[in-house]
């Protein structure tokens, strides 16, 4: 049973048509994608189904280039009248912009024509039936979990999803392919209230295999385990020492570093981290790996929106920025090559060579200061690395958990945090593109009362 109406075959076709008739308007070069997607949404609550939603859409994104100048329409019909108008709009819109030679699509040699697909589809093969049972089994477990006495939890939401996509490419240099996606996802939402007042906090698991996210009942337990902690917050000294990142927090960390890394940051000197191939920009213990191949990744991918390949390869090792994470334009800019990365990374492993273990030795290890479990709003400075987030989590004594933090405020400059990391935990979640476990960093300015 597939969500899907289209297969990859058909997207391919309406691809390549879409490329002909923009040829025939006139355009010297066409970039054509073509993507369907169809997904089922189940929410529960309060022992109810409070939403159940199916959602298809197919979208045909056409940039094309008189001369060197390029424009960009969007149609989310298929049929040749439509394509044809979308056509003519882009040629219009190409006629107003300015010439940029830099940003020409890239040569069919360049451009992934051979690179292995790598195994992203794996149909969920649920019923909307069946994925409302989940979320009513999950919403019972946050209404059952075990919390302290006197705590009262209940249900936010309790979600179960599955999403089925294909995605096609075609160009006027000859480059014709596509891609099938899967995405599951289950999210439980809890909150929890004592006569403190009341907190709430979420768990949830995404992958492109249904029988490899957690399950429901494990998020529910997390979500209402974690709400319940979050009880009784108060302030902290303002004072200078070690913080704790959750491996959710490090992976919004190592996004400002791959931010720092990108084509277009460097080209444009927007970076915190100028000139840094070859630099030390990280603890000499830890090494990032990027791999687009990794079978159900979920930033796994066989070419980018320019047809171009990624490769597996170290973008840090001991601490030493390799390469960075380059499109088309930015690597010409540069006088380099693509690497693949117009959309941003592949898959991203982050892996340390000091001492580890769990979050409880970590915590011992920092002896006294600040679990960082959710960031409330904040912000990075680009260029001079400055970052400032106003946080909640746990404060740690004498290496233990003993209560909740509210009205905190964590800053330090990014230079600065990246080689202050002191160890990185075997808690190792994968959030989006990156794997990354907790990681200690030292010396991060801590903001509570005065």
């Amino acid at each position: 049973m597939s969500l899907l109406t289209t297969d990859a075959v058909q997207m391919r076709a309406v691809a390549a048509a879409a490329v002909d008739t923009a040829r025939r308007l006139g355009a010297d070069h066409a970039v054509v994608a073509a993507r369907a997607a169809a997904a089922v949404k189940v929410t529960a609550r309060a022992g109810a189904t409070e939403t159940a939603l199916r959602d298809a859409r197919q979208t045909l994104t056409l940039r094309l280039y008189r001369g060197a100048r390029m424009g960009v329409a969007t149609t989310a019909a298929l049929d040749p009248a439509a394509v044809r108008r979308a056509a003519e709009e882009a040629l219009a819109l190409a006629a107003l912009m300015p010439e940029d030679p830099d940003a020409l699509p890239p040569p069919l040699a360049e451009m992934a024509v051979d690179a292995p697909l790598p195994r992203l589809f794996a149909p969920a093969r649920r019923d909307p039936a069946q994925l409302r049972e989940l979320a009513l089994a999950g919403d019972a477990a946050i209404r059952g979990a075990a919390v302290p006495a006197g705590v009262a939890i209940e249900t936010v939401s309790m979600s179960v999803s599955s999403s089925e996509s294909v995605v096609a490419m075609a160009t006027s240099a000859g480059f014709c392919r596509a891609q099938d996606f899967s995405n599951q996802s289950a999210a439980a939402v809890a909150l929890a209230r004592d006569a403190s007042g009341a907190a709430n906090d979420f768990a949830d698991s995404h992958d492109r295999r249904f029988d490899h996210l957690l399950p429901v009942e494990a998020l529910a337990a997390g979500a209402a385990e974690r709400a319940a902690q979050q009880l009784g917050a108060r302030a902290v000294a303002s004072h200078r020492g070690p913080v704790l990142l959750e491996p959710r927090i490090a992976a919004v960390l190592l996004r400002e570093l791959v931010g720092a890394l990108s084509g277009s940051a460097q080209d444009q000197g927007r970076t915190f981290l100028p000139r840094a191939l070859g630099s030390t920009v990280a603890a000499d213990h830890l090494a990032l790996e990027e791999d687009p191949q990794e079978p159900f990744g979920l930033a796994s991918g066989a070419f980018d929106s320019e047809g171009v390949a990624g490769q597996r390869r170290a973008v840090l090792h001991d601490g030493m920025a390799l390469g960075y994470f380059l499109g088309t334009r930015s690597a010409r800019r540069l006088g380099m090559a693509s690497t693949g990365n117009a959309d941003g990374p592949w898959n991203l492993r982050l892996t340390s060579s000091a001492p580890s273990g769990d979050v409880a030795t970590l915590c011992r290890q920092m002896g006294q200061g600040l679990v960082i479990r959710r960031l409330m709003g904040g912000a990075t400075d680009p260029v001079t690395g400055n970052w400032t987030q106003a946080v909640s989590g746990l404060w740690v004594e004498g290496g233990v958990p003993v209560h909740a933090v509210a009205d905190v405020t964590v800053g330090g400059n990014l230079r600065d945090m990246f080689r202050a990391i002191l160890a990185m935990g075997q808690d190792v979640e994968r959030h989006g593109a990156i794997r990354t476990g907790s990681l200690l960093i030292d010396g991060m300015q801590i903001g509570g009362a005065a």
